[in-house]
């Protein structure tokens, strides 16, 4: 079974989207709602791929992008201002918010297939 961390700050949508995840089939780690927690939880469990809010609080998640790169993690970023992606993860797979359920839910399997290589088109793709 593989397990995705959820990333999210926001109470419902945090439930929301560890809820899709499990209902899918997936074991799901957290959510955590801030970049110490999600630090916390990848400093200890096997994770094969992260659902992150760009946004969380007043801070980004782009410190533990980072950690999920130098580990080979795989991630979507699950946004609603796209805008907040720096350029340098223009080709990382995101979701807007409000999400399709059923988008999100064929993107995690194509991801977790491409192992490291979230977009293998080498093209901006958003669901």
């Amino acid at each position: 079974m593989n397990h995705i961390l959820v990333v999210e700050d926001e109470n419902w949508l945090a439930m929301e989207l560890a809820w899709l995840v499990q209902e899918a089939g997936y074991a799901v780690l957290g959510p955590e709602r801030s970049v110490a927690e999600a630090q916390k939880v990848l400093g200890r469990a096997k994770i094969d791929l992260a659902l992150l809010d760009i946004r969380l609080g007043s801070e980004t998640v782009f410190p533990i992008t980072q950690m999920l790169e130098d580990r080979d993690i795989p991630f979507i970023f699950i946004t609603g201002n796209p805008d907040l992606l720096p350029a340098e993860y223009s080709e990382r797979p995101w979701v807007a918010k409000p999400w399709a359920t059923t988008a999100l839910l064929s993107l995690i399997p194509q991801v977790l297939a491409a192992k490291g290589h979230p977009n293998a088109t080498g093209q901006r793709r958003q669901i």
